[in-house]
């Protein structure tokens, strides 16, 4: 474990060992735009600690985006009606809002976010580092826009006492094209969460899962005429592990594309559940690791 964790750690934050980097994106050398970056997320959440505990809606994503590079996210609406915090990360953004759940209590929560800012327009993507230079001639390969992703129990690393049950969420963009000419080329998820499952999208995408690991990336063939648009939405439910490429067409995707669920390290043990504690340490230890692993290399 601790050879696993100083390996994590050593890992170099430019993306060289992992043979990928993130392109902060020019405006001007990108046709495309988005707007009206929306998410709307469900959570169903246990807290299996004897004391009230409290979770809050984050108003930063970092994802797997640039360093410093940030999509900054204004609270819509919430239901049930959240709680302004003690303590504000985002105070700029409005405060923080989020509930309690008292001891044993199950909790289920959904809100709305509207993007603001410039990473809610300017999209970033990634690349093979061979790949990134322009020493290939004649003939490159054009990879589009490419997905940010994050793991969605996180909640679970950051407070164990929390037990997330269920996450879904419903993403949405709407892509312009600024070119005075045809464009065309693939677009993907701007946010994918890991071991997740596909179960909408409009217009139907095709499932990208080479991209990272767990990880199924809505993508789409995207042929734009001069400065139009054309909204997106899909969504995803966790937990499930996911395997193949969904169909083509519209709508939802069909149950044969996808198998098997997960349930969160925290679900069956604990310290106070009476089951071995052991085995919980090391799983968060493992998860953390894992977050730490992905943060750094993507």
């Amino acid at each position: 474990m601790a050879i696993f964790v100083i390996s994590v750690l050593g890992v170099s934050d430019t993306g060289s060992a992992a043979k990928e980097t993130w392109v902060k994106e020019k405006p001007e050398a990108t046709s495309f735009r988005l707007k009206d970056l929306t998410a709307v997320i469900t959570v169903k959440i246990k807290n299996n600690d004897n004391n009230v505990q409290y979770f809050k809606i984050g108003h930063v994503y970092q994802g797997s985006l640039s360093e410093n590079s940030t999509i900054r996210w204004l609270i819509q609406w919430t239901d049930p009606a959240a709680l302004k915090m003690v303590k504000s990360r985002s105070s700029e953004l409005g405060g923080d809002y989020g509930w309690k759940i008292k001891p044993g209590e199950t909790k289920t929560v959904s809100f709305g976010l509207q993007a603001t800012g410039d990473m809610g327009e300017i999209p970033s993507y990634i690349v093979n580092v061979e790949s990134d230079d322009s020493n290939y001639w004649p003939l490159i390969n054009e990879p589009g826009l490419m997905a940010s992703w994050f793991m969605p129990n996180e909640i679970e690393v950051l407070n164990p006492s929390l037990d997330l049950k269920y996450w879904k969420g419903t993403f949405g963009f709407t892509l312009i094209n600024l070119d005075e000419e045809s464009v065309s080329g693939i677009v993907r998820a701007p946010i994918a969460p890991a071991n997740s499952r596909l179960i909408y999208s409009s217009p139907k995408a095709f499932v990208d899962d080479d991209l990272f690991v767990s990880t199924q990336v809505a993508a789409w063939d995207v042929t734009m005429e001069p400065e139009t648009s054309q909204r997106f939405i899909y969504t995803y439910e966790w937990p499930a592990r996911v395997s193949g490429n969904g169909s083509r067409g519209s709508g939802y995707y069909p149950p044969g594309t996808l198998y098997g669920t997960e349930t969160s390290a925290s679900s069956t043990s604990g310290a106070k559940t009476g089951a071995p504690y052991g085995p919980l340490v090391i799983g968060v230890l493992v998860t953390a690791a894992a977050v730490a692993y992905t943060r750094i290399i993507r």
